[in-house]
């Protein structure tokens, strides 16, 4: 016991003389100089910060952007850093607001010694010290006795993130605002279908009436036997590059395609408005049986071609929506679309129970071999009365049948656009019941160099499992397996839906799922969540396991080292994608005895993005991933857009202000849920990409990114993104 007491003991010491030497010995000046200096250091800093932020780092003019004002004021209310431990630091802003630092490196608050976070390990030793240590001696000392902590030393973690010699004087930890780590971008634009018809949008003049609103259009609902709250939203818009093998049916002009959900479930409005609503209402809301396929064609500027669009229900015209009646309130049967480009064609992916795929076929209305196709409804539906559960015929329809293509008849818009489906959906079950949003992607076959290329879908991201599949083949699996894969233990053991017809098709895949070998890389940089004023430790709140998100983009060699610090990049490409994570729901919310200022200080369902790269092969090794950032809101000037934003003018972006990303009492200029949900590289221009984003379930958004500033903040400089040198 003496023996370690005195142990700790000389590395604290040695600790104390490290620190000291970092600090440089005073030297006697006039009080004159020293303001004289501090004032020309501080113009220096304030004009190279905003500088540096304006035009590298925030892809904003700083000269309009509110939000530095904003951040001023929030810093100058002490809420950066409130709730936690005072006592243990000081809290070190710098001057534009962008982030706060710390002694503390974000890979000691945010690594782990097993399955104990590492600072949580250093709180304990802190404890043990006593009042006269300090939470770095602690810091010091754990990242001296235990390896998997070794970056809760200050010198061990500058050495890791590239700093020569692990030394630098002076240097603190950056915790980036999440409002303030996103890349720079270009050519922001929003979507709004104009072939959804006036009155089933939302009234602007309703937004500051919208609860009298929704019990109007529910009541109306009732009194005219609909299924389903009559106003529609569009958001999370897929993108994809047009393959030559479609563009060759279709207007020369287009180079995209863009695939929307269409849905009266949204989030545009603040959350009282939704928990103020009876429960039959709030169910109509949010459990709506009505999710349309919207789908538009898109000119090489990202802007809608005039006539090029339409909203489809896919559901009902394959007879798989699930039978309601007027008033009841169901899940939808797709609660999402996304769209991909794989060996030269576009296919469609649905979460369902799971996640299911169908090819997609394009073609201007009258040309092609559409012409020749059935339309889908006089496969899949009878013409008789459906059944509470199953249509009348659907078990009668052979998988001959099914593997016809179709066309799809438009419920709004198709004009010049007519669409059609290669087959019948086939189920992706490698993730069970709880997948959905996987990415397909592709790599070249490694056996067979001729051949197609080899189709994967990415089923989770941390820890990175990845699975082979066959778009095209299936195995026929019972009703009763269907049913003991989507039953959970309290509900009714008996099922008998339209969609257990696609669940019946499982999608054919090849091998096991692989799963990453290696351990997840650290982020490489850290935000304000990860500081020990925050969350350090055990108590981050957004969930380790980050999903999709959106993927895949190819980054050359000469592309990795671009940006960022890996000159020395040895692998010849790798694959990038972007993930999301949020603050999950937890029992303790419901809960009378917690304190609601706990609650509010980590709202639930509160989301970030990040990057994250990994190896075009199997095992499909996670080699980086970024710190958190979130896409930001449409600007506005007034009611109507900033002359920056392109495409056609969405009345609802207004409202995406209404639910902002908050941690620890601190807003972001960005929206509670920014959800990916597509990511490419831009056609004709190998350098860029296209990130396709949903604000608060509302609206829909795209923006440019160049790969350089992707790899700004997968590999960043060290005294960019992770360092400070502070006088």
């Amino acid at each position: 016991m003496h023996t370690m007491a005195a142990k700790e003991k000389k590395i604290l010491n040695n600790a104390i003389e490290q620190i000291s030497r970092q600090r440089p010995h005073r030297q006697p000046v006039s009080r004159r100089d020293v303001a004289m200096l501090f004032i020309v250091l501080a113009i220096i800093l304030i004009v190279a910060n905003n500088w540096y932020l304006g035009t590298h780092h925030v892809g904003r003019d700083p000269k309009n952007n509110a939000l530095f004002a904003a951040l001023q004021a929030s810093l100058g209310s002490d809420r950066l850093g409130s709730g936690g431990d005072r006592s243990s630091s000081t809290i070190v802003v710098n001057q534009t607001g962008a982030y706060i630092l710390s002694e503390i490196c974000g890979g000691c608050t945010r690594s782990n010694a097993g399955r104990r976070p590492c600072f949580d390990i250093v709180r304990k030793k802190h404890k043990q010290l006593g009042e006269n240590a300090s939470i770095l001696d602690a810091a010091i000392i754990i990242g001296a006795e235990q390896k998997e902590c070794e970056l809760c030393d200050p010198a061990k973690c500058l050495s890791h993130y590239h700093i020569d010699g692990g030394q630098l004087n002076n240097t603190k930890s950056k915790y980036w605002r999440f409002d303030m780590s996103l890349p720079k971008f270009s050519k922001p634009t929003t979507f709004y279908l104009q072939s959804i018809p006036t009155e089933l949008r939302i009234p602007t003049e309703r937004f500051n009436d919208i609860l009298s609103y929704f019990v109007e259009r529910h009541t109306y609902s009732l009194k005219n036997k609909l299924v389903g709250m009559q106003y529609l939203v569009e958001y999370n818009p897929g993108l994809v590059v047009i393959p030559p093998l479609e563009k060759a049916k279709l207007p020369k002009e287009a180079y995209y395609l863009v695939s929307l959900r269409v849905t009266p479930a949204n989030n545009c409005f603040e959350a009282k408005v939704y928990t103020q609503l009876r429960e039959e209402i709030w169910k109509a809301v949010y459990h709506t049986g009505t999710n349309h396929l919207g789908l538009a064609l898109l000119d090489k500027d990202y802007q809608v071609i005039e006539g090029y669009e339409t909203v489809i229900e896919m559901d009902v015209q394959l007879d798989l929506q699930r039978r309601t009646f007027v008033g009841s309130s169901l899940s939808p049967t797709f609660m999402d679309y996304r769209i991909f480009v794989l060996n030269g064609r576009i296919y469609l992916h649905a979460n369902a129970e799971t996640v299911s795929v169908t090819q997609l076929n394009l073609s201007m209305t009258g040309r092609g071999d559409h012409e020749k196709f059935e339309y889908c409804d006089s496969i899949y539906k009878s013409g008789e009365p459906a059944t509470a559960t199953l249509s009348k015929n659907a078990k009668d329809i052979t998988d001959e049948e099914m593997d016809k293509p179709c066309k799809l008849k438009s419920l709004f818009g198709g004009q010049k656009l007519q669409v059609a489906i290669g087959s019948q959906f086939r189920t992706i079950w490698s993730g069970g019941v709880t997948g959905k949003n996987y990415a397909l992607f592709s790599i070249p076959n490694i056996t067979h160099p001729n051949a197609p290329d080899s189709i994967y879908a990415e089923i989770d991201i941390f820890p990175h499992h990845v699975h082979q599949v066959l778009l095209h083949e299936h195995n026929r699996i019972t009703r009763h397996q269907v049913f003991e894969r989507v039953w959970k233990p309290g509900t009714r053991k008996r099922r008998n839906f339209p969609i257990d017809v696609v669940n019946e098709r499982e999608m054919k895949t090849v091998g096991n799922i692989t799963e990453s070998r290696a351990d997840v890389p650290l982020p490489s940089f850290f935000n304000v969540d990860a500081h020990q004023d925050w969350f350090p430790g055990g108590d981050a709140p957004f969930k380790e396991k980050a999903h999709g998100g959106a993927c895949c983009v190819s980054f050359s060699k000469d592309e990795l080292n671009l940006g960022g610090t890996r000159n020395n990049h040895n692998e010849s490409n790798l694959l990038v994608g972007v993930g999301h994570t949020k603050v999950t729901w937890k029992p303790w919310y419901s809960k009378d005895h917690i304190p609601q200022e706990q609650k509010d200080r980590v709202p639930h369902t509160h989301y970030v993005s990040l990057f994250y790269a990994f190896d075009p092969y199997p095992p499909f090794e996670i080699r980086a991933r970024s710190g958190y950032f979130c896409l930001g809101h449409v600007p506005m000037i007034g009611d109507k857009f900033s002359p920056t934003e392109g495409g056609r003018f969405n009345p609802h972006s207004i409202l995406t202000r209404n639910r902002n990303l908050s941690q620890n009492f601190e807003n972001f200029d960005c929206p509670q849920m920014s959800f990916i949900s597509s990511f490419i590289e831009k056609a004709d221009d190998s350098s860029k990409t296209a990130i396709g984003y949903g604000l608060n379930d509302c609206t829909g958004r795209l923006v440019e990114v160049d790969k350089k500033d992707i790899v700004r903040l997968l590999y960043p400089e060290p005294m960019d993104m992770v360092f400070e040198q502070v006088t």
